[in-house]
């Protein structure tokens, strides 16, 4: 899965498979699902379609999710390889959870519940998301990554957005939530190199698997997990620069980017 903000929308890519609002009961097949506000040139189209077909998507294998509030202003909420997006519009929520994991149709209803009841607000919109991996799902960080996104999303409502808000789940000193600034970061340097680019702390290739970059390494406390504390391959300015402007960039294309500097 890839997210990136753009024209006022969020929109995540590489989807498998959705569940929620406005969707089949026990979901569908799907490609992208989109975050994006209502269209005032052509009301009669249903928001989400209308902004898939803006942004070069198939409306047929999209949905998501229209909300009146700025997608720049979402929280992006991380817990291990679950993540949740969350954007308030007044004491209106809209809500994304997205999971690795493949979601059984059959138990789409009883999550998207479970994660809706977690919520300190009950969201008005709601998308279960998974690029269906082979991989059991974890209710908990599911749960625990809607609630954060929702309680940080309307404690942020009517701040003008300059970004997305990230929240990490952070389990060094207990399990406790961490939001990033830019400003002040506690983990700066994290990748001990002077004059890093920061615009994708969350890294959106996480986790790449390429064993030139990281490594699978065995945590006490969550099992297997991906260990990309070497790499400084988004934070050179080059490659950053190119994953702004091209957010759907491969792996092997970043790393040509990296290569020519």
């Amino acid at each position: 899965m890839r997210y990136y903000t753009k024209e006022g929308a969020l929109l995540l890519r590489g989807i498998a498979y959705a569940a929620g609002t406005d969707l089949p009961p026990g979901g569908r097949a799907c490609t992208a699902v989109l975050l994006a506000p209502a269209s005032a040139a052509c009301p009669a189209m249903p928001g989400v379609e209308l902004a898939a077909a803006r942004h070069g998507l198939d409306p047929g294998v999209s949905c998501g999710l229209v909300t009146d509030a700025d997608g720049a202003g979402t929280v992006v909420a991380q817990y291990d390889r679950t993540t949740a997006f969350a954007l308030a519009d007044g004491d209106s929520v809209a809500l994304i959870a997205w999971t690795a994991a493949h979601v059984p149709p059959a138990d789409a209803e009883r999550l998207l519940e479970a994660i809706a009841a977690a919520c300190p607000v009950r969201p008005a919109g709601l998308v279960l998301a998974s690029d269906d991996e082979e991989d059991e799902i974890r209710l908990d960080p599911l749960r625990e990554a809607a609630a954060a996104a929702v309680g940080e999303a309307l404690a942020r409502r009517g701040a003008s957005p300059e970004g997305p808000a990230f929240l990490i789940y952070s389990r060094f000193g207990g399990g406790h939530w961490v939001a990033w600034s830019a400003e002040g970061c506690p983990y700066y340097p994290c990748h001990h190199r002077e004059g890093q680019r920061c615009d994708f702390c969350y890294c959106p290739l996480y986790p790449c698997g390429d064993p030139s970059l990281g490594e699978e390494v065995v945590s006490s406390t969550a099992g297997a997990v991906w260990n990309c504390s070497a790499c400084t391959l988004l934070h050179e300015p080059a490659v950053a620069d190119h994953l702004r402007r091209n957010p759907m960039a491969s792996l092997a294309e970043l790393k040509r980017v990296a290569s020519r500097r």
